[in-house]
């Protein structure tokens, strides 16, 4: 065989170097922290509403999501690969956290980040209709993550934010929905 020949379990490099999957997958994901850590130092309007997080924050995010069931690590490659059902798991997950410690800041901002992302990939209204399939409670809370950020806002932003907020994404954030409501988590905070 070739030595630059790709095997089944290596992938090939400018240079003729190989690797394997995951250490694809791990340069990648220390590459996102990179930029994430770049992003919270250049502005403080930062798409970080949770605030920065770190690779210590994200494995044990990743250990709580797999005592509840969810391997994070593949549900979040798939939810990048635009599967509804992995970001269905993905807001269902929302459900386990009773306070808003760091593995919920961190789970905030990766599901604040997926609207962003997949806002943009597979559109508002899709993603709205995966959070519209859920139980009541999967969508409040996820809805209350998602609009959180818009409570540390000034009282003067926040009256114009929420009102375009409602006219630009009604599936999202419908005339009937109240932050925090019947939401231990969020409840304090409204």
């Amino acid at each position: 065989m070739n030595p630059t020949t790709p095997t089944p379990t290596t992938l090939p490099w400018p240079g003729g170097r190989t690797s394997t999957p995951k250490k694809i997958m791990k340069k990648y994901i220390a590459c996102i922290f990179a930029l994430v850590s770049l992003v919270g130092c250049a502005t403080k309007d930062d798409g970080m509403p949770y605030g920065n997080f770190t690779e210590t924050d994200m494995a044990g995010l990743t250990q709580f999501a797999k005592i509840q069931g969810l391997d994070l690590e593949v549900e979040g490659r798939n939810l990048y690969a635009k599967d509804k059902s992995a970001l269905a798991r993905i807001f269902r997950l929302s459900l386990a956290f009773k306070t808003l410690d760091r593995n919920a800041q961190t789970y905030g901002q990766i599901v604040y980040s997926s609207l962003l992302n997949l806002g943009e990939t597979m559109g508002v209204e899709e993603y709205s209709r995966v959070l519209d399939a859920q139980d009541p409670e999967v969508r409040q809370r996820v809805r209350d993550f998602l609009y959180y950020p818009m409570t540390r806002l000034s009282r003067e932003a926040r009256a114009h934010n929420v009102q375009q907020v409602r006219v630009d994404y009604p599936t999202l954030f419908p005339t009937d929905y109240q932050f925090g409501q019947n939401d231990p988590i969020f409840k304090k905070l409204s």
